[in-house]
């Protein structure tokens, strides 16, 4: 996904190495449980997303109808992300707020 760009500009100022240059970024989206098969859904009608491969939880609570979903890798066009369920023994490295407007 990272690669070292060779021919930098800059580097001949006297920097070591290259610059590290990004390929691709694979967001992952942590929703609030159990609303990430929900969310999935929705990516796959609103966006034609297609599902690439899904992890759920190997257990699961007795007032849950589905199992918590630990990930689903989602291709949206050339673009990569992932989804889960934020559970209450877990927490979300960043919390963002994203306003989509169409």
């Amino acid at each position: 996904m990272a690669q070292e760009a060779q021919n930098v500009a800059g580097a001949e100022n006297g920097s070591q190495g290259g610059a590290v240059v990004f390929a691709a970024v694979k967001p992952w989206l942590v929703v609030e449980a159990p609303k990430g098969n929900d969310a999935v859904q929705f990516y796959k009608a609103a966006f034609g997303a297609e599902e690439v491969s899904r992890v759920n939880h190997s257990k699961r609570k007795a007032e849950q109808d589905l199992p918590l979903l630990l990930s689903a890798e989602l291709k949206l066009g050339p673009s990569t992300i992932v989804v889960s369920d934020l559970t209450d023994d877990a927490s979300a490295p960043y919390v963002y707020e994203l306003f989509i407007t169409f």
